[in-house]
């Protein structure tokens, strides 16, 4: 399994849970080899996996809707961008700039293109960049992004990628945001807490991906404390929620009882000061 592939998977988990993510446009997504991996991700890692997925991108989902309305419109930013669909759920005085690998970039632009003229998504302003994270240096990403951000205040998306970067990459990462970034601007991220690695459900999620590993593909198993958003320069960590509680807010008649049976990921809210 390619990183690529898990763009995928979390596609369809999204269009599993519409009426949760938020996503209507995530079925566009859906593929027969997707839909064959599936059922033993869940049955072997935990059935859990799609409605999870759909609880952190309605988090998401809500935090840049208001932030681009409060702001009269901006820029989204999404790093690591897979195959989420953001860019068509806010308002089109929102301007996307998607970031990814090269083969995940070509691909989503020629569906995107596609379904517009088809009428099946409404016309954004997206621009599109292929980049290495763990390749690039810090200069060279930001000298690539300056000059395609047209609108601020800028809202920057880091959802479903620290798993797979290591802490190098990630305070690169940061470093990036802050040039690129006014006071005011947001940036939301997830990633699991240390603790998870004490988890069965972890350790098969672990097992899973490492069994099934392209060897091209490399996944850091990165965990992060959040003692690590405190202390970012140069933001301030505004909010810190986890899905076990967020499945209290969008799926109260069925919120989870015990946070160390899922894949707790945990989503933050930071702001550039």
């Amino acid at each position: 399994m390619q990183i690529h592939e898990t763009a995928f998977i979390v596609s369809t988990y999204r269009s599993y849970h519409e009426d949760i993510s938020k996503d209507i446009y995530a079925e566009l997504w859906n593929n027969p080899k997707t839909d064959t991996l599936i059922p033993s991700i869940l049955e072997t890692i935990s059935k859990d996996e799609a409605i999870l997925h759909s609880i952190r991108n309605r988090f998401f989902y809500e935090q840049m809707r208001s932030f681009f309305t409060k702001n009269n419109g901006g820029t989204l930013i999404n790093f690591g961008s897979g195959f989420s669909m953001y860019q068509f759920l806010v308002e089109d005085n929102v301007s996307t700039i998607e970031i990814d690998k090269q083969d995940i970039i070509d691909y989503k632009k020629e569906k995107i293109d596609s379904w517009v003229l088809e009428g099946k998504l409404p016309y954004r302003e997206i621009q599109y960049s292929a980049i290495d994270f763990n390749q690039r240096t810090e200069k060279e990403i930001i000298e690539t992004l300056r000059p395609l951000i047209k609108n601020k205040p800028i809202f920057i998306l880091l959802e479903g990628v620290l798993f797979f970067l290591d802490q190098n990459t990630t305070n690169k990462l940061f470093k990036v945001f802050k040039e690129l970034q006014n006071p005011g601007d947001l940036v939301g991220s997830v990633s699991y807490l240390p603790e998870v690695k004490h988890t069965d459900v972890y350790n098969r999620l672990l097992k899973y991906f490492d069994s099934n590993n392209d060897t091209n593909d490399s996944f850091a198993h990165q965990t992060i404390p959040t003692s690590y958003y405190e202390n970012i320069e140069g933001y301030l960590l505004k909010e810190h929620i986890d899905e076990f509680q967020l499945s209290k807010i969008y799926i109260p008649d069925s919120a989870f009882k015990d946070k160390n049976q899922i894949l707790n990921e945990n989503m933050y809210l930071l702001e550039k000061t």
